[in-house]
Parts: C-alpha cells; structure tokens; sequence
C-alpha cells in the first residue's frame, strides 16, 4: 500500500487575504517589463518582489505557487539582452506563470484550494 504525505494544513487566513494584492503587485511590475521597458532596476524589482511571494507560499505550503513564483523570480535575472531574441516565448510564459499565480489566489479565496 503506498504511503501518503500527511496533509498540510491550508494557508493561514492573513495569508489568504493578502495573496492576492501580492500577486496583482507582481502582476503590476512584470506588466511594466514586459511592455518593454527591459529595464534592469524593473527587472530586479520584479524578481525581489517574486522571490518574496515564493517564499511565503513555500511557508505557507503552496509548493507549486512557490515553484511558479521562483520560477519567475528566476526569468527575471535574465539579461535583457539574452531575452530580446526569445520575447515572445518569454512573455508567454510569464503569462502562463502568473495565470497559475492568480488562479491560485482565487481559489484560496474562495475556499476550494
């Protein structure tokens, strides 16, 4: 019979309820690179802002919000020159990664995740 994690136990409700502003917050700052300021200050902001949300879910025990967040933390330390080449890719996952993000939000806000 396979053995089964325990259970952790859901994000505590403070957590809940600022999520969501912490992604829209993300949301803002890659909003701003990604229409093409390429700014390395933009950038690492971004990836401050990221590394800090994935941080929080890894605490929280949202373990593919905080891979998702990493992730994107991670993309952002890419040189913009290194990315200029691959923008479009880039964009879309961004995009994808931060569907995941509010996704996420919603259902802890709605009790179904």
């Amino acid at each position: 019979m396979p053995s089964q994690r325990p259970k952790s136990p859901p994000p505590s409700l403070p957590f809940r309820l600022r999520l969501p502003k912490a992604i829209r917050e993300l949301h803002h700052a890659t909003k701003d690179v990604l229409e093409g300021s390429w700014n390395r200050s933009d950038m690492e902001r971004v990836s401050e802002i990221a590394s800090t949300l994935a941080e929080a879910c890894r605490m929280e025990g949202l373990r593919e919000a905080a891979a998702m967040a990493r992730s994107i933390a991670s993309l952002m330390r890419v040189s913009p020159d290194q990315i200029l080449p691959l923008e479009i890719p880039f964009r879309e996952k961004i995009h994808e990664l931060m569907t995941f993000l509010k996704h996420t939000a919603n259902e802890l806000l709605n009790g179904t995740g």
